[in-house]
C-alpha cells in the first residue's frame, strides 16, 4: 500500500515536474516586446498602455518613452531597435512621404490605414487597429458662442468669420494647417488675426475673455473639455487624420498581441486620452505609468 501511494506521488512530481516545464516553455516563447515612444506625455501615457496589457498577459516588455521625434522613432522601428509604438495616422504617413502634407489619403484614417500599411510593409512593419482618439490641430470656440451662432462644424463659420478674431501661433498666418488652410480650404476670412501661443494658457486665456472668438488647439492636450470648449468638426478634412494608432513590426504582431493592443485603442477616445493628459501635466503632476495604469483597470482591462 505504502509503496502503491509512493509510486503515485512519484508520478504526480514528474507530471507536476512536467507541466512547470510546459508552462515555463510557454512564458518564454512569447516574444520580448520593445516598446518606443516620442518625448512628450501623451506618448509616454499610452506606451504603458500598451505595456501594462502585454505584461498582464505574460510578455516581457521594455518601455523606452524617451526616443525623441518622429525621425528617431520610425528608423528605430524599422530597423528592429523597436517593436512598438503608438503613432498619428495622417502625420506618420505625410512623413513617410517626405513630410508631404498634401497627401489625400492622410486626411481620412479609412485611406490613411491602408497607405500606411502599403508604405511600411517593406520594413516588416504594419499596422494594427486604429483608435478614435484624435490629436490634431482644432478651431475652438466657447460653448456660448457655438450655442449663440449655431456653430458646429468649421463650415458653419461661414456666416460669421469676417466679424471674428482668429487666435493662434504666430506662423498661423502662413501656415497651410491654420489661418492660410481655413482660407484655402473654407474660404474663411477673418476680421483679423491676433498671436496668441501654441494651444496653452495664452491661447485659452484670450478665448476666455472674449479677445478671440476662435482660437486654434490640440483636440487632445484636455484644454477644450476643461474649458468646455466646442472643437469644431473639419468637415473638410483640413487637419491630418491623427487618430492614435498602432504601429508594430511583423515579427511580434501575433494574434494574442494584436487583439491586446486592439482592446486599448477600442476603449481609447479623444476625451479619455484628454483626461489622462490633464492627469499628467495637471497640477498634480501623476506619473504617466501609474495613469495608464488606473485607467486600464477602470476600463477592466487588466
Amino acid at each position: 500500500m505504502r509503496l502503491t501511494r509512493l509510486l503515485m506521488g512519484g508520478a504526480a512530481l514528474v507530471l507536476l515536474a512536467t507541466l512547470s516545464s510546459s508552462a515555463a516553455a510557454s512564458a518564454s516563447s512569447k516574444p520580448h516586446i520593445i516598446i518606443g515612444a516620442a518625448n512628450f506625455e501623451e506618448q509616454a501615457i499610452v506606451a504603458n498602455l500598451y505595456a501594462d496589457v502585454l505584461k498582464h498577459a505574460g510578455y516581457p516588455v521594455t518601455v523606452d518613452s524617451s526616443l525623441g521625434p518622429r525621425s528617431i522613432v520610425v528608423p528605430a522601428l524599422e530597423s528592429g531597435q523597436i517593436d512598438l509604438e503608438a503613432d498619428y495616422a495622417g502625420t506618420l504617413l505625410n512623413y513617410l512621404h517626405g513630410n508631404n502634407a498634401s497627401l489625400a489619403a492622410a486626411d481620412n484614417v479609412s485611406t490613411a490605414v491602408p497607405a500606411l500599411k502599403k508604405a511600411l510593409s517593406s520594413k516588416g512593419v504594419t499596422v494594427l487597429t486604429p483608435s478614435s482618439a484624435l490629436d490634431t490641430n482644432v478651431f475652438a470656440v466657447t460653448a456660448a458662442t457655438a450655442k449663440k451662432d449655431h456653430l458646429t462644424t468649421i463650415s458653419s463659420l461661414s456666416k460669421y468669420a469676417s466679424k471674428m478674431i482668429l487666435g493662434g501661433p504666430s506662423e498661423c498666418p502662413t501656415n497651410p494647417g491654420c489661418e492660410l488652410g481655413l482660407e484655402q480650404t473654407y474660404h474663411l476670412h477673418f476680421a483679423s488675426f491676433k498671436p496668441t501661443d501654441e494651444a496653452s494658457t495664452i491661447s485659452v486665456a484670450a478665448l476666455k475673455s472674449g479677445e478671440v472668438q476662435v482660437v486654434e488647439l490640440f483636440s487632445s492636450d484636455g484644454n477644450v473639455v476643461n474649458n468646455h470648449f466646442v472643437a469644431l468638426v473639419d468637415n473638410k478634412h483640413l487637419e491630418p487624420a491623427d487618430y492614435i494608432t498602432p504601429i508594430i513590426r511583423k515579427a511580434v504582431d501575433t494574434p494574442a498581441v494584436a487583439k491586446l493592443i486592439n482592446g486599448v485603442s477600442a476603449k481609447l477616445t479623444t476625451a479619455q486620452i484628454s483626461k489622462l493628459n490633464v492627469l499628467v501635466t495637471g497640477p498634480d503632476k501623476d506619473a504617466p505609468a501609474a495613469v495608464a495604469e488606473t485607467w486600464l483597470k477602470a476600463e477592466h482591462l487588466l
